[in-house]
């Protein structure tokens, strides 16, 4: 098959779904997504002034099959068709490789076309079977398994953390795992998770959760990727109007049991809607791990697929957020994050407005600054500007 006819086909079966998926395909099978296209541009001062450009063609296929009351299935699918500038560069094949690289046991990722400046990349997400009965829950498969409680640093969330940066990323990923969930009351529940990684590396982890007063609690405890000992804790209430949430966690590799290089990670938030609808956020994250230490710079970070570890690259993050919604159709948010060991902030305003019945236009605004080693091991300034123009159809 040639390249130009396969990529005619994707675009062509991409449209047939939108079109055809408003209506059931079968009483018991399901069909939902989106297609979307997106422009993005990337300015840099560190190694050079330039602009990069990159253009997403972004289709989304959920299905879902429901044979009894018991039992349901899910397979969920990203299909990515990306070219631009990066491609071009001298890791443009770096670049291909890390959208291919599946972190799951099963590797559902892959690359079936790829040029020069382009690639199209196929994964799937999601692929498992729910079983329920009762109060009882059994999911095995390739899930979202979601323990975080706070909005940009989660460590309480030990199987699939995600980066806050990726605007199009909203279902998040998953993990290769087998879930049992056992409701013990309407606001309290006991959950076992065990999952397998690429490396064939195995997390155990167990949570209780509760109800207290005002507080949602949940506590946690397990292995992670065999390597370390956890205990977590997670609350979600609030004070009247002001919404409080927070999560921790405390590690220690179980070949040092007896010494004191555990790590210990606390994100707090809190959050007010005002009567007219404008909504602040506030979120605080100590790291423990990055004391002493230092990425080489933001885009380092920004790549690279996040653990409970990685969560920042600095001891100390603060974070504010603003939004209203300006109309029933149209919506803005301003972000601002404060890094103070690297003397770095973010920057990040969006704006959303609905075009239609299911479609909708999106803008997003990324500013990075901070001090950073260069090449030379000289602290220096460096910073970046993305902008991304997305429009969404979803079916």
């Amino acid at each position: 098959m040639s390249k130009g006819l396969f990529i005619i086909l994707f675009l062509v079966s991409s449209f047939l779904a939108c079109v055809s998926a408003q209506d059931t395909i079968a009483k018991k099978l399901t069909l939902n997504g989106y297609l979307s296209f997106m422009e993005s541009a990337m300015g840099m001062n560190m190694p050079a002034n330039r602009l990069l450009w990159e253009s997403l063609l972004h289709n989304r296929l959920n299905f879902k099959y429901y044979p009894s009351n018991a039992w349901s299935f899910s397979l969920q699918i990203r299909n990515r068709l990306i070219t631009g500038d990066l491609l071009k560069m001298d890791d443009g094949e770096a670049y291909k490789s890390m959208l291919a690289k599946d972190v799951g046991v099963v590797d559902m990722s892959w690359n079936p076309l790829s040029g020069n400046a382009y690639v199209l990349n196929t994964s799937v997400d999601r692929l498992y079977m729910k079983f329920a009965l009762k109060n009882l829950e059994i999911t095995a498969g390739r899930q979202r398994i979601n323990w975080g409680q706070t909005y940009v640093w989660n460590p309480n969330d030990w199987f699939n953390n995600y980066s806050f940066f990726d605007v199009d990323y909203v279902e998040r990923p998953g993990s290769d795992a087998v879930r049992i969930q056992y409701f013990t009351g309407a606001v309290s529940s006991l959950e076992m998770v065990v999952k397998l990684d690429s490396a064939y590396n195995f997390t155990i982890a167990g949570m209780f959760k509760t109800n207290v007063k005002a507080f949602d609690l949940q506590f946690l405890g397990g292995l992670l990727t065999q390597e370390d000992l956890a205990l977590g804790f997670g609350w979600a209430g609030g004070f009247g109007q002001i919404g409080f949430r927070g999560e921790m966690s405390y590690l220690h590799p179980t070949t040092h049991m007896d010494d004191t290089t555990g790590l210990f990670f606390l994100s707090m938030a809190l959050d007010y809607t005002f009567a007219n609808s404008l909504m602040i956020q506030a979120e605080g994250f100590y790291n423990q791990l990055r004391r002493g230490s230092q990425e080489k710079g933001f885009m380092e970070f920004y790549a690279k697929p996040l653990s409970v570890k990685e969560l920042s690259f600095t001891e100390l993050n603060f974070f504010a957020q603003v939004s209203y919604p300006f109309t029933p159709l149209f919506s803005g948010s301003f972000a601002a994050l404060y890094f103070p060991e690297v003397k770095g902030y973010y920057l990040g305003p969006a704006l959303n407005c609905s075009l239609g019945n299911n479609l909708e236009l999106s803008l997003f605004g990324q500013y990075f600054s901070g001090r950073f080693p260069n090449n030379y091991g000289v602290i220096d300034k460096q910073s970046f500007t993305m902008g991304f123009a997305r429009v969404k159809y979803s079916f």
